[in-house]
């Protein structure tokens, strides 16, 4: 019986840090969209470039 309610317990919280990253990444994303590389920009490596 306490498999099962540790089972159900960990499924629940797993199932809400998901809910939870998906909408705080509707607000603020992890991660930084790249710019497409113009003519002046392919001499600054990828990573030296500013958002």
């Amino acid at each position: 019986m306490l498999d099962i309610v540790g089972i159900l317990f960990s499924s629940v919280m797993m199932f809400v840090v998901i809910i939870r990253a998906v909408k705080l990444d509707r607000i603020q994303p992890w991660f930084q969209t790249i710019k497409p590389v113009d003519a002046a920009d392919k001499a600054i490596p990828i990573w030296r470039r500013d958002r």
